[in-house]
């Protein structure tokens, strides 16, 4: 039985120095960095939590990275990213944003943010790998708010969930933050 088993190993070996003879001499593909870490923004048009947190919701804290980035860039454009930027990963609450040295002006970052912006952002963070959280807080603000207009206006919890596009419970939970949130957002 050891000699089988010897046998195995060495032809599996064998196999490895083929496949690695056989690729000798090509190029290894390679991936530029910032590519790696930076697919595709989504083609956001509209960016109703980036007016929100400008607007109404200037009261509602913002999470550490997006306060720091606020403080650079201005809390709407902070927003703006978040907005702007795919999840990536497994966690899909976290963005991650790659921050380029230089940034052109059609660059998706200026896009976004404007190019005057883009480059206080870049020369900040220059070649940074920003990670970006969901504001969670200020979706919940946002979307109670969102509710308690409504409800202001003469919708009902079911026209409310139907708008939103969440179930009617979800819309009476949102009624019911939206108290408390209408003494914080003045």
């Amino acid at each position: 039985m050891g000699v089988v088993e010897d046998l195995k190993h060495e032809v599996a070996n064998l196999r490895k120095l083929l496949d690695q003879a056989q690729r000798s001499g090509q190029r290894k593909a390679s991936a530029s960095v910032p590519a790696l870490y930076q697919p595709d923004l989504p083609a956001v048009v509209r960016y109703p939590l980036a007016e929100f947190a400008a607007g109404r919701g200037r009261n509602v804290p913002l999470p550490e990275s997006v306060q720091e980035i606020a403080e650079v860039i201005g809390r709407r454009n902070a927003v703006r990213l978040v907005e702007g930027t795919r999840a990536t990963g497994a966690r899909k609450w976290r963005r991650q944003l790659y921050v380029p040295g230089s940034i052109p002006e059609d660059h998706r970052i200026a896009t976004m943010i404007g190019i005057e912006a883009a480059q206080k952002l870049s020369h900040s963070h220059a070649n940074c790998i920003l990670e970006l959280p969901s504001c969670h807080g200020l979706r919940k603000a946002y979307m109670a708010d969102h509710a308690l207009r409504q409800w202001d206006a003469g919708a009902s919890i079911a026209e409310i969930a139907q708008e939103m596009g969440v179930e009617i419970k979800t819309a009476q939970g949102l009624l019911d933050q939206g108290e408390y949130w209408r003494k914080r957002l003045g």
